[in-house]
C-alpha cells in the first residue's frame, strides 16, 4: 500500500511541472486571508517567527513520517508538509491523494503572529520560539538577499516591525506562547540544537505520530545543517523567491554577538519588545 501511496505522490509531483514556486495570486478571498484553502479544525500549524526553526523542523518531521522518500525541494515538499500562500502548495492541499491528506492532523508551516484571522483557523499549533537576536540577525540576511536590497542592520531592527515582515518578534512569540488553542506544543530553536531527537519525538507525539526510534535517528541525519546545506547547492530548494537566498546558514546560537552595534539591543528592545523570561530569554 506504501509503495502505491509514493507512486501516486511522483505523479502528483511531477505530471504538474511545476515551475519554481511563486508567491499566492489568492483567487478567493477566503484564500486571500488566510493562505490555506480547505482549513479543517484538525490541521496542527507549525508556526514561528521567521528564521526560527520551523523549516528545520518541517524537513525532520518530513524525513520521519516518510522515510523512503528522496530528499526532497521545497516544491516537492509542498505534497508532504505543505507551507502557506505558495501556489504548488495550495494545489497539495486540495489533492486528496496527496500524503498531506491521509495524516490524522495535516500539517501546515505557517509564519502567522496570533492575530484575530489566527485565531480563527488555528486550533493545534507547535510553535518554535528562538532568541529574538539571533533570529533578526538571520532574518536582516534573508531579507536582504531575498530582495536584493542592503538595508543596514539598524534600519533593519525598525522596518522589520511591519505586517509584512510578520511583525515585531515578542509579540509574535509571546502571542502564541499565550493563545487559548485546543493544543499547543512549545519548543525552542535552542533545545532543538542541543537534543534535536528529542525535540523531534515531541513533536511526532504531539501530532499523534508513531514512527520507530531509527526513523527519528536517519531523520535527524538526513536533516542535519550539513546535509541541509548540501541539499541546497546540489539539488537546491527550488522557490523562485530563494534563487539569490543562501537559505541554511549557520544554524548556531549567540551569533547575534558578531552582529549587533553599539545602541542595537536597545533598538531591537525598542522595536521588538525585548526578552521573554518565560522561556529563557533574558539580557
Amino acid at each position: 500500500m506504501l509503495n502505491r501511496l509514493f507512486r501516486k505522490v511522483r505523479n502528483l509531483v511531477t505530471s504538474a511541472e511545476p515551475k519554481p514556486a511563486q508567491i499566492l495570486v489568492a483567487t478567493t478571498e477566503h484564500d486571500s486571508a488566510w493562505g490555506i484553502p480547505n482549513p479543517l479544525d484538525s490541521d496542527i500549524y507549525l508556526i514561528s517567527y521567521p528564521k526560527s526553526g520551523n523549516t528545520w523542523m518541517r524537513y525532520l518531521m518530513t524525513y520521519a513520517i516518510w522515510p523512503e522518500i528522496a530528499e526532497v525541494d521545497l516544491v516537492e515538499m509542498a505534497a508532504y508538509f505543505p507551507s502557506f500562500g505558495l501556489q504548488h502548495d495550495i494545489a497539495m492541499m486540495r489533492e486528496p491523494d496527496s500524503p498531506c491528506n491521509q495524516l490524522k492532523h495535516r500539517l501546515i508551516k505557517h509564519h502567522a503572529p496570533h492575530d484575530e484571522l489566527a485565531s480563527q483557523h488555528v486550533k493545534r499549533a507547535i510553535y518554535i520560539a528562538r532568541d529574538g537576536r539571533d533570529a533578526i540577525v538571520s532574518y536582516w540576511h534573508f531579507c536582504n538577499q531575498r530582495d536584493g536590497t542592503n538595508i543596514s542592520f539598524s534600519d533593519f531592527i525598525e522596518c522589520s516591525v511591519k505586517p509584512e515582515y510578520f511583525g515585531p518578534w515578542n509579540p509574535h512569540v509571546s502571542g502564541w506562547l499565550h493563545a487559548p488553542l485546543e493544543a499547543k506544543l512549545i519548543l525552542r530553536y535552542e533545545d532543538m540544537l542541543e537534543d534535536t531527537a528529542g525535540c523531534l519525538q515531541k513533536a511526532l507525539k504531539f501530532a499523534e505520530i508513531e514512527v520507530p526510534r531509527s526513523a527519528i535517528e536517519n531523520a535527524v541525519r538526513r536533516a542535519s545543517f550539513d546535509s541541509m546545506r548540501k541539499l541546497e547547492k546540489t539539488k537546491g530548494l527550488n522557490l523562485e523567491i530563494l534563487k539569490n537566498v543562501e537559505f541554511v546558514r549557520s544554524g548556531r546560537s549567540g551569533t547575534w554577538l558578531d552582529t549587533f552595534g553599539p545602541h542595537d539591543l536597545e533598538r531591537f528592545n525598542q522595536y521588538h519588545g525585548g526578552p521573554i523570561p518565560e522561556l529563557g530569554y533574558i539580557w
